[in-house]
């Protein structure tokens, strides 16, 4: 992935596109999410030839972090024809696959094989579920984000402190699927983590 040091780089890149999708990661190098996203990234270009994928350092590249009014690390921009068409804030997986399949054109993401996040699909399937509008509760906040992969495929996610209790996730996990009107006979939240 060709790292952007500059605004005029940035505009050189979009001209050079022309029609095709250009995904942008701006990320910070001490930011731990995009750290985590960066592989995932790099995956998704490997997969998706007809884009093109490239990655600006915010504190390197202030100029194009301050136009494109990126606060928050990491920020995904999608550009078609030098516009912007699509953002995502956060390491939020299934969103960033959800807008290269919109503005990319075509049924790149079905087929058999494995989805980003490894569970095998069927063949010919789409995971509908997770590219639709779907319902979220908010989780109590923090510094830690807790994911929880559901059946269909779909994701919950939701930040917390390291004092919140399992309760409180298991209640926040039993809240979204009650918004999202699943109908699950039960579930467990497991942890190898040590009690304290």
């Amino acid at each position: 992935m060709k790292t952007l040091g500059s605004q005029s780089q940035l505009d050189s890149q979009l001209a050079a596109a022309g029609s095709k999708l250009v995904v942008v990661d701006f990320f910070a190098t001490w930011c731990g999410p995009c750290k985590t996203l960066a592989p995932i990234l790099e995956g998704l270009e490997k997969k998706h030839s007809s884009t093109v994928f490239a990655k600006v350092d915010v504190d390197q590249a202030q100029d194009c972090a301050e136009r494109h009014k990126v606060t928050a690390m990491p920020t995904i921009l999608f550009f078609k024809q030098k516009a912007e068409v699509g953002r995502v804030v956060g390491a939020n997986t299934s969103e960033i696959q959800a807008l290269i399949k919109k503005h990319e054109g075509g049924d790149s993401f079905i087929g058999t094989g494995h989805s980003l996040g490894g569970s095998s699909t069927d063949g010919g399937a789409s995971s509908g579920s997770i590219l639709g509008d779907v319902k979220t509760v908010e989780g109590p906040g923090g510094n830690c984000q807790i994911q929880v992969r559901l059946l269909d495929g779909s994701t919950i996610r939701g930040n917390f402190e390291s004092s919140h209790s399992v309760q409180q996730v298991h209640e926040f996990v039993q809240a979204n699927l009650d918004a999202r009107g699943a109908k699950a006979p039960g579930f467990k939240l497991m942890t190898n983590f040590p009690r304290t």
